[in-house]
């Protein structure tokens, strides 16, 4: 008989509680997401492609929200942005 593999992704709750506390300070020690809210037309492409829900856009009052604690710098919203508005800067 052969082994099987335990059936499970990933090391199990304990990597998965020790992963969500550590990644976001090594995803911050990266840098920082920023927009240029001239350039930026409020356009919600970048709020449509975060799949971590950490982008707001009210346009009708003309606010856009980065939630960084939700933000895992994957950059699919500034790869989106027409305007190029979005960047990641070092803090």
């Amino acid at each position: 008989m052969r082994a099987r593999h335990g059936g499970g992704h990933g090391g199990g709750l304990p990597f998965d509680l020790i992963g969500q506390l550590i990644a976001p300070s090594l995803i911050r020690s990266r840098g920082e997401l920023e927009v240029d809210r001239h350039a930026c037309n409020l356009c919600g492409k970048c709020q449509m492609v975060c799949m971590r829900h950490a982008i707001y856009i009210n346009r009708k009052r003309r606010v856009w929200t980065l939630y960084p604690n939700r933000c895992n710098l994957c950059l699919s919203c500034a790869n989106r942005c027409p305007k190029r508005a979005l960047d990641v800067v070092r803090k």
